[in-house]
């Protein structure tokens, strides 16, 4: 079995370049800029932003030994508790929702047609969603907990890989579609499990070495997401203005996430496993404010710093075929959330999760 990202072959300082500037620096501008002013940004009552589970870790890279086609399975998993206005945590008091608990069971298939290019199709079979949070309109004062179990919005995305013979460096490109609900009772546009938009995906990931002997290792990543086609849809509970059944529209904001990690690459045959790959990032993530008659412009959008552990083991089934298992998780941790926020109808600050949790296992053929 190769060791992973080793470099194969010299390469021209241009072609360095190339890779370098494909995901480093974009990571850092996109990602970090808006923590500096690139833009500002309001907070909404439950921020979900549940594209960060896309540039976490090694699994969604594809890497230097692999060919062919790979199914994928992936558990993801937030409990939004905590209330926050700004950088602090607030009374939840002042936020009419109290817990938005969401959990994703995604399958999904890579396939490369050649070393430079791929696709990737990712389908949310079931999305799980409880909203727990005061009916102030028709009944003052009474909590309330509503639940949508249903379909996601499906993922389709051409890969890139061409610029070295390692795969080490790519553009991802797509779309998400609005496959998923986005008008189950009792919860507001911004908490639907589906957004009702179709949205341009664009990204690049890159790997390099850290140590000439391969033990140390970095990554990058970084996934833009810009909604450009939306659907209206009825409202059944007068959410903001108390008018049931009026037909509003709803456009989400614009989504930067980026990640920039360290992996230790030098666990062989240890536990039953033919490599166990540990990592640490750093996640980074940036979304503007939503608007629309069925939107909340003034708690809506965020900024957000997360560190997150991880670990990959990874089990050759079938060396000549080169079949391959790989099992992947990680727990992000936010260390620093910035939610500005502004009292709309009696509700402030938007909801934190205290950590989010990434499961993938994925069968390489």
């Amino acid at each position: 079995m190769s060791k992973i990202f080793a470099a194969t072959e010299p390469v021209s300082l241009n072609r360095k370049i190339i890779g370098v500037l494909a995901t480093s620096l974009a990571t850092a501008f996109l990602s970090f800029g808006s923590l500096v002013g690139f833009s500002t940004t309001d907070a909404f009552a439950c921020a979900c932003g549940c594209s960060v589970f896309d540039v976490s870790g090694l699994d969604m890279m594809p890497q230097e030994q692999d060919h062919g086609g790979k199914i994928f399975f992936e558990y993801w998993s937030q409990d939004q508790t905590q209330n926050y206005v700004g950088a602090s945590k607030a009374p939840a008091a002042l936020n009419l929702d109290k817990e938005l608990k969401t959990q994703w069971y995604n399958a999904g298939f890579n396939y490369n047609f050649n070393r430079d290019w791929g696709i990737m199709v990712r389908v949310p079979v079931m999305a799980n969603r409880s909203l727990t949070t005061e009916t102030d309109f028709l009944f003052p004062g009474q909590i309330q907990t509503f639940n949508s179990k249903t379909f996601g919005d499906v993922e389709v995305m051409g890969v890139y890989t061409g610029f070295f013979s390692d795969l080490s460096t790519g553009l991802i490109f797509g779309l998400k579609l609005p496959t998923g609900t986005y008008n189950a009772l009792g919860l507001d546009r911004d908490n639907q499990v589906g957004t009702g938009s179709t949205d341009l995906i664009l990204g690049a990931f890159h790997r390099g070495l850290l140590s000439p002997d391969n033990h140390w290792q970095y990554f990058s990543q970084f996934v833009w997401r810009q909604p450009f086609a939306y659907h209206q849809a009825v409202d059944p509970q007068g959410f903001f203005d108390g008018n049931l059944g009026v037909v509003q529209t709803y456009h989400p904001g614009m989504q930067v996430d980026g990640a920039i990690g360290i992996v230790y690459n030098n666990f062989y045959n240890v536990l039953g496993f033919d490599k166990i790959t540990p990592l640490g990032q750093v996640i980074v993530s940036h979304r503007d404010t939503d608007s629309g008659t069925g939107s909340d412009p003034l708690n809506s959008g965020f900024d957000r710093v997360m560190l997150s552990p991880g670990i990959e083991f990874t089990k050759v089934l079938d060396e000549v075929n080169k079949y391959v298992f790989k099992f992947y998780v990680d727990v992000e941790v936010p260390v620093y959330y910035r939610a500005t926020a502004a009292n709309n109808n009696g509700t402030e600050g938007q909801l934190v999760a205290p950590y989010l949790l990434k499961v993938t296992s994925s069968f390489n053929f």
